[in-house]
């Protein structure tokens, strides 16, 4: 009975979706949807063990709220330009350039007349832009000041039609609340509420939402750029000492920067933030000083004697022991940050291209326990204590064609060896022979020593600690229909690592062609080898990938992926996976209608041999998949938007069948069927 009512909602969503699609049959210009590409491009190019890491939904979030809410180039900074992870510096300093001396733009169209921006760069900054002329002096004198009120509701259910061992069915339905209060461009507030699946609501033991966050926070008024109260986040230099924004995968070289800057926190992300207070001010257009505190109560493991070993950043409290653990360890943040720009040819003006910018950034951290990392040789590298602090020196040069950066910091911490503190150095280059053809290079050396709790940079590992590299990447874009990428990647840790006995190394190298002879064609092809050390053997992964995308009008596309993964590890048997997954998208001509239906079949001997997929999700989600065995799936969402752009209705059906088992996960996590179907709901609703 359970099959036949699987089969029946299978069948059904894939009924209603191409009925939805049917009932529009209006061919049009369409809509950019630029920025979607523009993650799923990110994500396809992410390591498998980036794309595991749970900052991604943070990072789609943070591109979709610059979609919604694009920025106005006639009036733009330079720290908004660098808010958006595809541009180069380059690209950026080519803009502000441009502005000087022709503003005001009046179309997107000016943006072919920017020779610092690649094709991919401009294509995508029409998803995150706009042009608006003031009519008069008087309406530009108006801009900026606490006119016009924009209020934003965001509520979202994610409803399974299944249950899992480990509680009720009702108590699986996770949901999330945000609200949004905007007063002109001075002053911004937020609010916002989630519970997880399998979190407890409306009980004694959680009478309300699990989590709860929000921010106040005014800028641009007078020496003051920002100030904000609640929750945010902050990245300076190369975020060796305190980054906790968004970091994408290692083959983006735009997103390996930081932005020195702080910016609220919005994403429903319940580990990577700051609570407290924050403030940056602007001394002229070179300099800037940012002050910020933080408490926060944390998750941990706390033993008898009152120690931690580990902080638990899941965010999740579904069980007795994972409430136990809520809020358990204080922590207490404190950092400086001062950074200044430096002119390096004559003229006054602030858009000169050649330039040289120097930072410092210091940070104390207390825990009110004692962190006691035990005796396993891997934690012998791992702090001990209740403080810890920081202190870095970033740097970086601008000139015609070339862009250099990095940043040196030195830790004062111990660790169970006795030792007090390390060093980590991070610098990158990048030339650029052409608007369309560039060459990067990034050499890393984090010691063994060295530990910072805030820290995220690049790297093959999670922790700026016990590892040393080198990376090249080489890109160009349009060769005719061809645009080439090639990246390469070694990696070194001296001190043995979770699982390891000894030293490891590992490298790790891709090539990828597109091919787009007409604008509505394109082929993508990728191969990626990875080589890494786990368990004391080499494992070498082999994953090619190939996509092909074809708009057959302005109104409907099409793209078919297929994908193929063989790892071999010496003395065992080779694992494989394999999948081929279709797509259609159809958008109406004003964008009130889009509907994405999305079918895959995939087939991986192991979790090794794993596979990764995008698919089309919710405003505000991400839809990476991670397939392993075998079956198939079936993913259709739907978006309706009112004339007005007040509310925003979306819904998504997801069903998964596996073929290889009779139930799915384990422990509280099973559940007894090989089918998986869920059902996602979202509702904004805007008022000014």
């Amino acid at each position: 009975m359970v099959i036949v009512l699987h089969d029946r909602l299978l069948l059904y969503t894939a009924f209603i979706c191409f009925l939805l699609a049917a009932c529009s049959t209006e061919l049009h210009a369409q809509a950019t949807g630029a920025w979607e590409e523009l993650m799923q491009e990110m994500a396809e190019e992410a390591s498998p063990d980036e794309e595991d890491d749970p900052q991604w939904e943070a990072q789609q979030e943070l591109l979709s709220d610059l979609h919604e809410h694009p920025i106005d180039l006639n009036s733009v900074t330079r720290e908004q330009l660098l808010a958006l992870p595809f541009l180069s510096e380059e690209a950026v300093e080519g803009i502000l350039h441009y502005l000087l001396f022709n503003s005001p733009m009046r179309t997107l169209g000016e943006l072919l007349l920017i020779p610092e921006l690649t094709a991919r760069e401009r294509e995508w900054l029409r998803a995150f832009a706009v042009v608006s002329t003031p009519a008069d002096e008087h309406s530009t004198s108006r801009k900026n000041t606490f006119r016009g009120a924009r209020h934003e509701l965001l509520t979202r259910a994610d409803v399974p039609l299944y249950t899992r061992a480990g509680w009720p069915w009702a108590r699986g339905i996770a949901h999330r609340l945000r609200y949004s209060w905007q007063q002109g461009d001075r002053f911004d507030a937020g609010l916002r509420m989630e519970k997880d699946a399998g979190e407890q609501l409306f009980t004694r033991e959680a009478p309300f939402w699990d989590s709860y966050g929000g921010h106040v926070r005014l800028q641009n008024i007078g020496v003051l750029s920002q100030a904000i109260v609640g929750d945010y986040k902050a990245g300076f230099g190369e975020g060796l000492v305190l980054n906790n924004g968004l970091r994408f995968g290692k083959q983006t070289t735009a997103a390996w920067r930081t932005t020195n800057d702080i910016r609220p926190h919005r994403s429903f992300d319940e580990a990577n933030f700051l609570r407290g207070a924050a403030a940056t001010l602007r001394f002229g257009q070179a300099w800037k000083l940012t002050a910020l505190y933080s408490f926060r109560q944390l998750d941990a493991n706390v033993a008898a004697d009152n120690s931690v070993s580990s902080i638990n950043t899941s965010g999740l409290h579904r069980t007795a022991t994972e409430r136990e653990r809520k809020g358990s360890l204080g922590s207490h943040t404190t950092a400086l940050h001062a950074t200044g720009e430096f002119r390096l040819a004559a003229g006054s003006h602030r858009f000169l291209p050649s330039a040289l910018r120097l930072g410092v950034t210091a940070m104390y951290q207390y825990y009110d326990h004692q962190f006691r990392q035990g005796t396993a040789l891997y934690r012998q590298l791992y702090p001990t204590g209740y403080q810890f602090g920081n202190i870095g020196i970033d740097y970086g040069l601008r000139a015609a064609h070339l862009t250099f950066s990095g940043e040196t910091a030195r830790s004062f911490s111990q660790n169970t060896r006795g030792d007090r503190g390390g060093w980590a150095t991070l610098n990158r280059a990048a030339w650029r022979f052409s608007p369309n053809t560039s060459l990067s290079v990034i050499q890393r050396f984090y010691s063994m020593n060295y530990f910072s709790p805030h820290a995220s940079a690049y790297g093959e590992n999670s922790r700026v600690q016990n590892e040393s590299g080198f990376t090249l990447l080489f890109d160009a874009e349009r060769l005719g229909p061809i645009a080439l990428r090639a990246f390469f990647d070694y990696f070194y840790s001296p001190w043995p690592r979770y699982s390891m006995s000894r030293t490891s190394d590992g490298w790790e190298g891709l090539l990828q062609a597109t091919y787009a002879p007409r604008r509505d064609r394109q082929l993508l092809l990728q191969y990626r080898v990875k080589s890494k050390e786990r368990s004391n053997q080499r494992h070498l992964t082999h994953r090619l990938r190939a996509t092909y995308t074809h708009t057959f009008s302005t109104a409907w596309s099409a793209q078919a992926t297929a994908l193929y993964t063989l790892v071999a590890t010496p003395g065992s048997t080779s694992t494989s996976g394999y999948a081929l997954a279709p797509r259609l998208h159809y958008s109406s001509r004003d964008q009130r209608l889009r509907v994405s239906l999305m079918g895959a079949w995939f087939h991986a001997d192991a979790y090794d041999s794993r596979l990764y997929l995008y698919e089309p999700s919710l405003l505000q989600t991400f839809g990476m998949l991670q397939l392993y065995g075998r079956g198939g799936r079936l993913a259709a969402t739907l978006r309706l938007r009112s004339r007005n752009q007040r509310w925003t209705l979306q819904t998504k059906v997801g069903v998964t069948r596996y073929t290889d088992r009779n139930e799915i996960s384990s422990g509280i996590l099973r559940i007894g069927s090989p089918w998986k179907a869920d059902v996602q709901l979202l509702l904004r609703m805007m008022l000014k």
